[in-house]
């Protein structure tokens, strides 16, 4: 389980930073999680009764964590290995399979924008479990 701490909350929602644990400091992707030089905040339906300042338990599902990694991660390559072989197909020459890399790259992320918009309208990737601790 992960732990959090409750920076705000609003009527709806609460805005939880993720409490970095030792491995995080060694971590090469420590980027992810963090904007800038702290970590980055998760926002829930306050569901829970949660305050500024409360410490909770995180409990996110192991698909989550699978989904999200692969999607931040090989999603973007494999559409940019996509678009290298389709250019490199239509126009048999390196200088066409690396702007169809390019242009792959670009339809990956703009397409893990609509699905990140699309995640997080629906809710999809929210914590399994919050327990409050203190």
């Amino acid at each position: 389980m992960d732990k959090g701490l409750v920076k705000k909350t609003d009527e709806k929602y609460a805005y939880i930073e993720m409490m970095l644990n030792s491995s995080c400091t060694s971590c090469a992707n420590k980027g992810v999680c963090m904007a800038g030089d702290k970590p980055a905040l998760l926002k829930i339906p306050n569901k829970y009764g949660l305050t500024e300042g409360d410490k909770v338990d995180i409990e996110l599902t192991s698909n989550t964590k699978l989904t999200s990694g692969f999607l931040l991660f090989i999603f973007p390559i494999v559409m940019m290995i996509i678009g290298y072989y389709s250019a490199f197909v239509i126009v048999p020459s390196d200088g066409a399979g690396m702007i169809g890399s390019l242009f792959g790259l670009t339809f990956g992320v703009i397409t893990l924008m609509i699905i990140n918009k699309i995640i997080t309208k629906k809710g999809i990737f929210l914590p399994k479990h919050i327990r409050k601790i203190s």
